[in-house]
């Protein structure tokens, strides 16, 4: 019994000082724990938009390529980020580029920007392709055979070749100084394989 009497009597709580070291010390690890969670989170944001930038930059300009070298005429270019072209429904196989379309077989392609979408018209049929494009550069060439140039042209008849630049930044609505404010730019050179 004289045991438990020096037990209770030995029980004394912590002092003021040792309660705000204590506080004092898990403060700091939460806010450490706080700002790694948040860097993290800022990674993920960073990343996913980026991927989805460069994602929806490829996959536009890879149709566009491929609709281009198929392209049988150039209609209009009204602009540089305009442009109406005749190919054929199928594109047919590259080793034999040269094959006409049949009449049944031609459609109307148009690719304009529109605001921050990039829009499809495939005959006659409209669709967004993709969405925060911020710039899109249509320059159109023209091969001089005789002296090995291509000068830029306006003609729709004269065009051979051309350079597509392509400026997308996110869909979604972000600060200007946010990780998840991406933008990617891409840029190809097309020769168009059906027009003399």
């Amino acid at each position: 019994m004289s045991q438990m009497q020096t037990t209770l009597r030995d029980q004394r709580g912590f002092t003021l000082t040792e309660l705000l070291v204590v506080a004092a010390v898990l403060g700091m690890i939460l806010a450490a724990v706080v700002l790694v969670q948040q860097q993290g989170q800022q990674a993920y944001i960073f990343g996913s938009h980026r991927v989805e930038v460069q994602q929806n930059n490829r996959a536009a300009l890879e149709l566009m390529v491929r609709e281009l070298r198929s392209a049988q005429s150039i209609t209009a270019i009204p602009s540089t980020a305009d442009l109406t072209f005749v190919t054929c429904k199928a594109p047919y196989p590259l080793s034999a580029p040269a094959t006409p379309c049949l009449a049944s077989d031609i459609v109307t392609v148009r690719y304009q920007l529109s605001g921050t979408t990039l829009n499809r018209t495939f005959d006659g049929t409209t669709t967004p392709l993709i969405g925060g494009v911020q710039a899109l550069t249509l320059t159109y060439y023209k091969y001089d055979n005789l002296t090995n140039t291509t000068p830029i042209t306006a003609v729709p008849a004269e065009v051979q070749l051309i350079r597509l630049q392509l400026v997308t930044g996110t869909e979604d609505q972000v600060g200007s100084g946010s990780p998840g404010n991406q933008s990617a730019t891409m840029e190809t050179l097309v020769r168009l394989r059906n027009i003399p």
